[in-house]
């Protein structure tokens, strides 16, 4: 499927579209206080809108409250003001903004009051992420977009080159990239601490849930009619045309590969950058998979996955392995404790380090080395950030400054997720050419590396 180019008209607030690629090393900078986010002016706030209310969208609304929310973007209002409702927190940041406008078509949005926005939120199914990423990069707004960025590796690197292009912000939410955990990782790995890291294991426990269904075509299944304040057209998108089942279009679209991308494309963004960060890993050479049966049309119960990185200047090639649906790695040390949401296991020829879920912490192994070592662990060399990555987001949109997961930087990262994802759907082994996007050995598991169907009309891409 031949993806269109970025054009986009130009900008409307100059301060606001400073260029944040340039290079350098990782930057990170501080929020004000709550306090002083509520004194701001209201013309001094982003004017943001959210594509997507429930879900990841009531995290955006709750850490964005200091800036102005203009419009709402949801293919179901009812369901998305629902789920903020439920959450307490979220209910009274939707709250402060009553005037703001409420759309279920982004493409109306935008028509109607793209000069009044200047940044967007995309909290949707992983299958939109790239129609809906590229029109607000047309219209050249900062974008934060959930992770894994996009549902396959060709709309990865057409909207990485988009942002590029647009001279915008941009943050892939993966939120321990802006966690401590991360920073200690790799302030860690470069003192020497492990030695020479040869060895990557990472996981998430989740057993079935929404990411394995065995719930493909299935021609006795009945359809359903949509709910009254759902836009099932709308919800399709981009995808091929199916009658209404409340199963796909709601929490369990994750489990279906037309719409998702699977435990290892939700989680393994979260569980793997601290490997990719702290070892500057890059592309992997390949990735092989183990997996439980392939259901028709969703993802297997259980994964392990075997990828292979090579070595880096004096650094070894390095072993990385992924466990999830019940699967856990071996034991790294007598007493070690699993975390069942995930996390990442580091190991050297002089040390192991466990690094928790989302990057959230980081430990030497076993204890007894931690407390050893304690009082004389290398300084703390990598800038901290205080608040979550909307924070983060907003405040380089203000200073001209790039993001910890901007997409350049994102888009790697998310790739090696994608690239295991194809490999599950291939069933086989991939050998992988980054610099082509091609797979060398296997050439029918190349339209996994695409997104396997030809978009659906009226989308802009």
């Amino acid at each position: 499927m031949k993806l269109r180019p970025l054009t986009a008209p130009a900008s409307r607030r100059e301060f606001l579209h400073t260029s944040a690629l340039a290079t350098g090393s990782l930057l990170f900078t501080r929020t004000a206080s709550r306090a002083a986010d509520a004194a701001k002016p209201a013309n001094s706030r982003l004017q943001i809108a959210l594509i997507g209310v429930g879900g990841r969208g009531q995290a955006a609304l709750t850490a964005l409250q200091g800036e102005q929310i203009v419009a709402f973007c949801d293919v179901d209002h009812v369901r998305g003001r629902m789920q903020v409702a439920a959450n307490r927190v979220a209910s009274g940041a939707l709250a402060r903004f009553p005037d703001a406008r409420w759309f279920h078509d982004y493409r109306e949005m935008f028509a109607q009051m793209s000069d009044q926005i200047d940044a967007v939120v995309v909290s949707v199914p992983d299958f939109m992420h790239y129609a809906i990423g590229m029109a607000v990069l047309r219209q050249r707004k900062h974008l934060y977009m959930e992770k894994p960025l996009c549902r396959c590796i060709t709309e990865v690197r057409a909207l990485r080159a988009a942002a590029a292009e647009a001279g915008v912000v941009t943050q892939m939410g993966n939120q321990g990239r802006a966690a401590e955990g991360i920073r200690l990782a790799r302030e860690w790995v470069q003192a020497g601490l492990l030695g020479r890291v040869h060895t990557v294991h990472a996981w998430n426990y989740t057993v079935g849930g929404s990411y394995s269904l065995g719930l493909g075509p299935n021609p006795d299944a009945t359809d359903e009619t949509p709910p009254p304040s759902l836009r099932y057209d709308l919800w399709q998108g981009v995808a091929p045309e199916r009658p209404y089942r409340k199963v796909r279009s709601h929490s369990s679209w994750r489990g279906y590969s037309d719409y998702g991308t699977g435990c290892l494309g939700d989680w393994a963004c979260h569980q793997l950058d601290a490997a990719v960060y702290a070892l500057d890993l890059g592309a992997p050479l390949s990735v092989e998979p183990a997996t439980t049966p392939l259901p028709p049309g969703t993802f297997p119960t259980t994964n392990t996955l075997h990828y292979a990185f090579a070595a880096r200047g004096e650094q070894p090639p390095v072993s990385v392995r992924w466990f999830d649906g019940g699967i856990l790695p071996p034991l790294p040390v007598e007493g070690f404790t699993f975390n069942n949401a995930g996390g990442s296991i580091f190991y050297g020829d002089k040390g192991i380090m466990a690094v928790g879920s989302h990057s959230s912490s980081a430990r030497l192994l076993p204890d007894a080395r931690m407390a050893e070592l304690r009082s004389s662990l290398p300084p703390k060399t990598i800038p901290r950030l205080i608040g979550g990555p909307h924070v983060e987001w907003v405040n380089a949109i203000r200073a001209g400054a790039r993001c910890g997961s901007d997409f350049q930087r994102a888009a790697p990262l998310a790739e090696i997720a994608l690239l295991g994802v194809a490999a599950i759907r291939a069933q086989t082994r991939l050998e992988w050419d980054a610099t082509a996007g091609r797979v060398t050995n296997a050439p029918a598991a190349q339209r996994f590396i695409g997104p396997g169907y030809d978009y659906r009309p009226g989308w802009g891409v």
